[in-house]
């Protein structure tokens, strides 16, 4: 016996062995083309007892790139040097992502799974999330959500909740996202506001009682070694969380200051065109911008015309850059941090706001 709740490691009834990396395949339902949809979970289970990480990524299906990230992590971790495990779900809606879009494309009430979480229909969504809850969350002290790989955006934040019932899963939610190694984490109400507890990591701390943070660090079609960065990036905070939990020897690398924020400002056309990005990606959580600083514009491909300007609307960090690419209005572009918010703050690397 150990102390460790979740051990002997075990996904679908099948115990998984210690010291190993195992794929468990865990079927959830049969579609029209008589094809099973499964959600496929990479373990790696240490040699001694330990707490246990779930880590998935494609919730949304456009969101493909993200599953490299999990690649990696499970090709570079070692079993005989961790104590604990690694539950890693790289593909959370394969229905979503076989055709890449954010949702299932269905005619359910619930078709994106990440507002889905604790619904109890027989829909795609439905179905998936309660797999996911079973197989993963129920078999671990914390979670990790990765919204990152959409072609043509890119995002340069870890997020943690704030408003649990229980204040614990709070405190711990905020030391997972420092331990991360940002110099940036949104602190956000993820029960109380839309979409409330029906997200991945809003159901894990309110329902299941497990603490969890979502990296969106990252994007698709930037240049190459933009986005090594940014890969590099999500494994090196990976790390830093199974070090803060004891996965793995030694202490996280904690940024020295670093800016807390709750809420964001949503930059995003209300015309269709060609995003003609001004704001390099590079500056990304890093140059800050004026109020009315052109951020990127939009042509039609009709008539070659500007036909919307998109601007700061505050003083602050962008959170969120674009590429040139086809948009519709309300497509993403831009997402901006104001800091100027009294909600927006320094801190050194250790210490709550």
């Amino acid at each position: 016996m150990t102390d460790f709740a979740h051990y002997p490691v075990v996904v679908d009834g099948q115990e998984l062995p210690a010291g190993r990396k195992t794929v468990v395949t865990v079927p959830v339902f049969d579609d029209l083309d008589d094809s099973t949809i499964n959600l496929v979970i990479h373990a790696v289970v240490g040699a001694r007892p330990g707490p246990v990480l779930a880590l998935h990524t494609a919730l949304h299906g456009s969101e493909w790139l993200a599953a490299e990230t999990l690649r990696r992590l499970v090709e570079g971790l070692d079993p005989a040097e961790m104590s604990g495990a690694v539950l890693a779900l790289p593909v959370g809606n394969p229905v979503a992502y076989s055709s890449g879009t954010r949702n299932t494309m269905d005619e359910s009430d619930s078709p994106d799974l990440n507002r889905s979480f604790g619904g109890q229909q027989t829909w795609i969504a439905d179905l998936l999330g309660r797999a996911i809850v079973t197989n993963l969350y129920r078999n671990a002290d914390a979670v990790m959500d990765f919204h990152s790989g959409i072609w043509g955006s890119g995002m340069g934040s870890v997020t943690c909740g704030r408003d649990f019932k229980d204040p614990e899963i709070a405190r711990k939610a905020y030391a997972m996202a420092t331990a991360f190694g940002s110099e940036h984490v949104r602190r956000s109400d993820f029960v109380t506001k839309f979409p409330g507890p029906k997200s991945g990591v809003g159901y894990a701390g309110e329902v299941v009682g497990i603490p969890g943070i979502i990296s969106e660090l990252g994007g698709a079609g930037f240049e190459p070694g933009l986005e090594e960065q940014w890969a590099q990036g999500n494994l090196r905070g990976i790390h830093g969380v199974l070090q803060e939990l004891g996965v793995l020897h030694g202490a996280p690398p904690r940024a020295e200051r670093i800016l807390v924020y709750a809420g964001v400002i949503r930059v995003n056309p209300r015309t269709a065109g060609i995003l003609e990005p001004v704001f390099p990606p590079e500056g990304m959580m890093r140059d800050e911008v004026a109020a009315g600083t052109l951020l990127g514009r939009v042509w039609s491909p009709y008539t070659f015309e500007v036909v919307e300007e998109l601007r700061a609307p505050v003083r602050g960090l962008v959170d969120m850059v674009s590429r040139e690419y086809p948009v519709r209005p309300g497509d993403w572009a831009y997402i901006m941090v104001d800091l100027d918010d009294p909600g927006c703050v320094w801190v050194e690397g250790g210490s709550a706001p």
